[in-house]
């Protein structure tokens, strides 16, 4: 037959007891304070991309519409957009603004017109990438 003593544990178990208590409250507080940093920089953009290198494929869209003469159609190829896109510091539904750069430096587009334009230059607008809510999309746009 089998005989068991239980004994109270004595002051020493305490300490320890509280001395893992006290570890496991440490780490608690380490992880839940790391968890803060990180949402609230995150939360100010810090960890997004600054700029994104974008290529289309070599699609075509023969029919495209433009808004100022719904009976103008014309061409869009899609390849003509591909290069860098840098955030302007605008920000649209929450999320950062892309604008195009231009292909060869990757500078901004120059979107003034000098004083005197004898060869009638128009102005290039660079296309952006925003995100859009309503879709729950990244949408590329042009104007």
């Amino acid at each position: 037959y089998f005989r068991t003593e239980f004994r109270r544990p004595t002051l020493g178990w305490k300490a320890k007891s509280s001395f893992f208590v006290a570890v496991y409250l440490f780490n608690l507080c380490g992880l839940l304070g790391g968890m803060i940093y990180v949402s609230v920089r995150q939360s100010r953009g810090d960890f997004q991309c600054k700029s994104i290198t974008v290529k289309f494929r070599e699609d075509i869209w023969r029919e495209a519409t433009v808004d100022s003469n719904p009976d103008d159609k014309r061409v869009l190829v899609y390849s003509f957009f591909n290069g860098v896109y840098a955030q302007d510091g605008s920000m649209h539904d929450g999320r950062p603004v892309y604008i195009e750069r231009r292909k060869f430096d990757g500078t901004e587009f120059d979107t003034t017109l000098p004083s005197f334009n004898p060869f009638n230059e128009t102005v290039i607008i660079p296309a952006k990438i925003q995100y859009c809510e309503r879709f729950r999309a990244w949408v590329f746009m042009h104007e």
